[in-house]
């Protein structure tokens, strides 16, 4: 089997292995399909993410300084255990089942969260059957599903309200449909890239805007909106310039929805203007965790269940704007990180 080896930032290579045995109780997959996260992933290739510098205390929920024992050893091989920063949506075919397996089979399509490698070994539990008629590279958009489902619980959206999406890429495409799905009267869209822009046009926006081409954004959308602003403001794009903009977007009393992964320190973030006179909220929204006003209706397998009817209702075929051979990966990420203006959606395909 063929995995992913991760040297060093901006440094990865495809190794090849002897094939790794599965237990009674697991589940062997032919990788068909992962896709590149352009957000979480790209901040661990480039060396930024807080876990290069720091570590999570799970029982604390902080980030504190690292000792000497837990500095990063190179090289990190996506089959290592616990290795979930290399991929984690994986979309392929299982062929081999242990005998304690019962309700999935050979030659079922799966969904897991597992690295960028040729095969993957899950139990029963970790794998999702992904529906029937769905294309297997539909499926990889199954992770970004679950995160933008959790935008849209969180921006209590309403029928009729007025929304702005702030970066235009996965996310930020399946969250302005999943808000025109939600019932929102008007989604206008921001990105600094004219391609991801076109596509949000595609995909139900009503007006979208690039800031290098428009001088106030937020002036406009105020004319657009009778002065009022936006009801549900929404930033995946994890630029903090964007940020500060969709706060300057947001209608008084509201609350901006942060489902960007900000890296650094913000010092383009300005508290002391329509955040502070406008007594907006800012509400970090990510994948791991529901909110607690409904958590005791939409728990984690609803949320799955659901996700898997948008996988048939949402539109993905123009947010892939690549498949790129799994032994060009280390290629791939080089593409995203120089040029990323030409992509949505890179796909691994195996």
């Amino acid at each position: 089997m063929k995995i992913m080896v991760y040297e060093c930032p901006k440094k990865l290579r495809i190794d090849e292995i002897n094939d790794m045995p599965i237990n009674s109780s697991q589940i062997r997959i032919r990788t068909l399909f992962s896709g590149i996260s352009h957000g979480t992933e790209m901040n661990i290739y480039r060396g930024v993410a807080p876990f290069f510098k720091k570590k999570l205390d799970s029982d604390l929920n902080l980030f504190i300084n690292k000792g000497n024992n837990d500095e990063w050893t190179y090289p990190i091989r996506s089959c290592d255990p616990g290795v979930w920063y290399m991929g984690y949506s994986n979309v392929g075919e299982v062929i081999e089942i242990g005998r304690n397996i019962s309700n999935i089979k050979v030659g079922d399509i799966v969904y897991s969260e597992a690295p960028h490698q040729s095969q993957v070994i899950k139990k029963e539990n970790e794998v999702i059957k992904l529906p029937e008629g769905i294309k297997p590279e539909y499926g990889v958009f199954f992770t970004n599903l679950l995160t933008s489902f959790n935008i849209i619980l969180d921006s209590k959206i309403k029928l009729g309200d007025v929304a702005v999406v702030s970066g235009l890429g996965v996310l930020g495409q399946l969250s302005l449909q999943m808000v025109k799905l939600s019932g929102a009267f008007k989604v206008f869209g921001v990105d600094l890239f004219e391609k991801r822009l076109k596509v949000a046009l595609e995909n139900g926006a009503y007006k979208v805007y690039n800031p290098k081409t428009v001088q106030d954004i937020a002036y406009d959308i105020r004319k657009e909106t009778n002065k009022k602003g936006a009801d549900i403001s929404i930033e995946v794009s994890g630029n903090q310039k964007a940020l500060n903009e969709v706060i300057r977007i947001a209608a008084p009393d509201t609350t901006v929805i942060a489902a960007g992964w900000y890296q650094g320190k913000c010092s383009d973030l300005n508290l002391s203007e329509e955040f502070h006179h406008n007594r907006i909220i800012i509400r970090c929204s990510q994948t791991g965790e529901i909110n607690p006003e409904i958590r005791h209706v939409w728990n984690f397998e609803r949320k799955i269940t659901f996700c898997l009817e948008l996988l048939k209702k949402l539109r993905f075929d123009n947010l892939i704007t690549n498949k790129i051979p799994f032994e060009d990966a280390p290629e791939a990420y080089k593409l995203i990180d120089k040029k990323p203006e030409d992509i949505i959606q890179i796909l691994l395909k195996y």
